[in-house]
Formats: C-alpha cells, sequence, structure tokens
C-alpha cells in the first residue's frame, strides 16, 4: 500500500513559483498557472499565492478562506481531476546515506 505524500515545508519564491518540500525528500518546484475559477480563483493573484502556508493537519498547502491543494498530486503521484493548474520548473530528492 502506497503512503500518502505529505507537504513538510514551503517557500515562497516570487511570482507564480512555490518551492514545496515533502516528507519523503522530494523538493518540487512548482509553477502555478493563472486559469483557476470556482472558490480557487483568488490562487490567480500573485499577492494570495504569497500567502501559502503549510497545513498542520493535512499536511498540505493551504491560503485563507480554506484553500487547499491535494498533496498526491503536488507530489506528483496523480493527475489532477480538474486539469493542470501547476507545471513542475525544477524537482530534486534529498540524498540520504
Amino acid at each position: 500500500m502506497k503512503h500518502s505524500s505529505q507537504v513538510c515545508s514551503v517557500s515562497y519564491i516570487g511570482g507564480r513559483k512555490l518551492e514545496v518540500t515533502f516528507t519523503d525528500g522530494v523538493t518540487r518546484e512548482l509553477e502555478f498557472h493563472v486559469d483557476w475559477n470556482g472558490y480557487l480563483e483568488p490562487l490567480n493573484e500573485d499577492d494570495f499565492l504569497a500567502k501559502v502556508s503549510v497545513d498542520p493537519v493535512a499536511h498540505t498547502l493551504s491560503w485563507p478562506d480554506g484553500i487547499d491543494l491535494d498533496p498526491d498530486v503536488l507530489h506528483g503521484d496523480y493527475v489532477p481531476a480538474t486539469g493542470a493548474y501547476f507545471s513542475v520548473a525544477k524537482e530534486f530528492r534529498l540524498q540520504t546515506s
């Protein structure tokens, strides 16, 4: 059985980019598109995107007004059901010895 991905840290890089680190050592630089709609529409604004934090219970990215994203999709384990709203600009894995 596959263990679900969990976000352990996030940094707003600037513009439309976030650096997201997962508990398994994977770090992804995600570039968010500007085609969010519905209750996710605030994510089209850079100022709102910058308000990102890690939800301490769900271990995923979250924003004010209860917006959060599926950590398994952010990690790359699953394709988003509603379309691709971000691209992976960079990805690397922390080397463990």
